[in-house]
């Protein structure tokens, strides 16, 4: 039986004016923010990349607030928008457990 189970979420949003895109394989650190209204991501640098939607936030919190203030995680896809709307969506695995 495996020790840890992955699970995978994704960004709403764009990473800010003078960030990097993220790319595969990049590590990302996902952090509650707001008291526990936001979860976003940033990269190793700090920089931030973008925030889970509500459901995506509300299905970890709870996985979050067990590992501490931050879980870490790292970017599996980025896939394209239809008709070249801003960046490409960005996924992100994380261990749970």
């Amino acid at each position: 039986m495996p020790d840890s189970l992955d699970l995978l979420t994704y960004l709403a949003g764009e990473p800010g004016p003078g960030v990097a895109s993220p790319r595969v394989g990049d590590a990302v650190e996902l952090r509650v923010l707001k008291g526990g209204l936001a979860i976003e991501a940033f990269s190793a640098a700090g920089e931030r990349l973008g925030r889970l939607p509500p459901a995506e936030r509300d299905a970890l919190a709870g996985l979050i607030a067990g590992a501490g203030t931050s879980l870490p995680g790292r970017v599996t896809a980025v896939l394209p928008r239809p008709r070249g709307l801003g960046g490409g969506r960005v996924h992100i695995s994380v261990a749970a457990g």
